[in-house]
Order: structure tokens, then sequence, then C-alpha cells
């Protein structure tokens, strides 16, 4: 009993001390990232088409490219055509079915007025629930995705160079709408539109968005990872049938989204969290409130954050590897009589 109190007291006080510095320092970076005050300040084109806006945050990014180069691949943005440019295997993991363009050759027509923007692949188009409106404000340069996202402006700063401004607002918020949302959808949003915003610059300048080797890497690190939750969880006699959980996510992630980069994020998260929970009980929160926040930090502040925790998956398995070999040669070593 006193243990669960120590680790309840221990995980309230890193929650509170997550919150403060979450709230005092690291959202407040998140929410013009990139934007300079008088691009904050200033109106966009479009931003009279919100009518009443409380939440605003205006993000932006210096691209070596003509401004034509940036409208190529922004006004293509949603599924079935250029994607979201972002992390594809995490929107996935909600069934999403998004599939980013690059590097790829954009193909599709110009968008007319009015076109629907899919941001999810099931259901009737609604704007505001599964997608939004694409409203040109001036063609080449500006548009709106309307309602509650906002305008996309690719501003030209000379012949061969483009400031891209995207400017996403909301409603006004009461004061746990703005506790619960800017706890958990604005930083998840900040993750996705900033991924978003430097790979559209990697595309419009004629690069490859991050690093193949690193993504080789990584994904060796979640194969691992996966493999060590799943051994747990299937030489537990009483945990074997929790394996459905992990299998069943992933099966219908990749059945809906044929996406294999998915279904392994997918299996590698849900064997992690019953494992986690089937071992420690009450405490699997302690771990999951922790892993939540590394998760969070690793979301904002990486440049590829699959790399990121795949690189970490795999440090974990040869550290884990290693204290095994060294357990396992202690034991032979005092198995083995001395002369």
């Amino acid at each position: 009993m006193k243990k669960n109190r120590s680790v309840l007291f221990i995980g309230l006080a890193v929650l509170a001390v997550w919150l403060a510095a979450y709230f005092r320092i690291i959202r407040p970076g998140t929410i013009n990232w990139g934007a300079a005050p008088d691009e904050i300040s200033r109106a966009l084109p479009g931003d009279e088409r919100a009518a009443e806006t409380g939440f605003r945050a205006t993000r932006a990014i210096t691209i070596d490219a003509p401004a034509a180069k940036v409208w190529a691949w922004i006004s293509q943005i949603g599924i079935g055509r250029g994607g979201f440019y972002s992390y594809d295997w995490l929107e996935n993991l909600f069934l999403s079915g998004i599939h980013n363009a690059f590097p790829g050759i954009l193909s599709w027509p110009e968008r007319a007025e009015g076109e629907f923007v899919h941001s999810f692949q099931f259901g009737r188009e609604k704007a505001g629930t599964n997608g939004w409106r694409f409203e040109i404000v001036e063609p080449g340069r500006s548009f709106y995705l309307n309602p509650l996202w906002g305008p996309f402006v690719a501003e030209p700063l000379g012949p061969s160079q483009t400031r891209l401004l995207v400017r996403s607002v909301g409603g006004r918020r009461g004061p746990a709408a703005a506790f619960l949302l800017g706890l958990f959808f604005d930083p998840i949003h900040f993750t996705m539109e900033k991924r978003m915003i430097i790979s559209v610059k990697a595309a419009a300048e004629g690069r490859p968005p991050f690093s193949a080797p690193g993504t080789v890497v990584a994904f060796i690190g979640f194969i691992l990872a996966a493999a060590a939750a799943a051994g747990v969880i299937l030489t537990r006699r009483r945990m074997k049938a929790w394996i459905i959980v992990p299998l069943f996510w992933a099966a219908a992630v990749f059945v809906t989204t044929r996406d294999m980069k998915s279904a392994l994020v997918a299996f590698t998260s849900g064997s992690l969290i019953v494992a986690g929970f089937r071992l420690l009980g009450r405490r699997g929160w302690a771990v999951v409130l922790g892993f939540w926040i590394y998760a969070l930090l690793v979301l904002i502040y990486a440049i590829d954050a699959f790399v990121v925790f795949g690189i970490m998956f795999l440090a974990a398995a040869v550290s884990f590897a290693g204290a095994a070999a060294a357990d396992w040669k202690k034991m032979h070593d005092a198995a083995v009589p001395h002369p």
C-alpha cells in the first residue's frame, strides 16, 4: 500500500511539474513557431472568413523556391491528392487513410473553388468533421481551408524565394476547453503542422524530406521493441490472450490504410502498453505518464519523431541484451566449480 501511494505521489508531482513547464514554457513556443512579430499580428488573406476567432496560431518558414512551386504542393493537400506531408504513420493509427505524395511528381489538376479536402477516408463530406472546403483567396498565392483551419499563404520574397505562412484558427475557449485542448489537441496539431511545413519546404526545394538510412535504423528499433513486448506477453500464461489487443489494432490499421509502417507502430505501441500494465498493474499509469511526456517532447522538438523513437527502442534493446548477457555470464560463472 505504501509503495502504491509513493508511486501515486511521484506521478502526481511529475504531472504537476510537466503541466507548469508545458503551459509556461513549451506551449508558448509552439503557437507562433517560425513567424516574425509582424506576421503574427497582421491580417492574412482570408482572415475575414473566420466568423469568430478565439484561438489563433501563425507558423511560417522561408523556402528557397519560387512561390509557384510552393503553391503546387500546398494546393494539393488532402487525402487522394498530395496527403498532408506530415507523419502519415501517426495519422493512420486512427485509420485516416492518408498517404503522402513526396517524393514524387504532383500530377493532379488544379483544385476548384469549394472543392472538399478530405482529412479522413470514411464518411460523407462534412466540412469541419472529416475535412474542409478549399476556398481560393488569390490563385497561385493563397487559399483558405474552411472551417477550423485557416489561410495558407505563399508570399513571394523574390523570384526564387517564398515565405510560407499557415494560420490556424479556432473558436473561443472556456477555461476547461482551453486547458484540455491546449494540453492534448494543440501539441499534436503543432507537431503535424510543423512537419508539414518543413516537408513542403524540402519538396519545393527539390530534395528528399528526411534521411532514408535513419528510417531503416528506426524500423529495426521498432521491430525489436515489438518483439520484446510481445515476448513478455506470450511467455506469461495469464497474459497470452492479451496479445489480441495489439494484433487487432495493427490489423485494423493495415487493412484500412495499407500502411505497414503505421501497422508496425500500432503493434509496438499496443504491445508495450499491454505488457506494461500487465506487469506493473496500477503502477503502469506512472509508466504511461512518463512515456506520454517523453513522446510529446519528441513530437514537438524532433525533426523526425519516427527516427528518434526507433533509435530509442534500438538503444533500449541493446542495453537490455547487454544486461541479460552480463547476468547470464555471472550465473554461468557461479555454476562452474572452481578448482
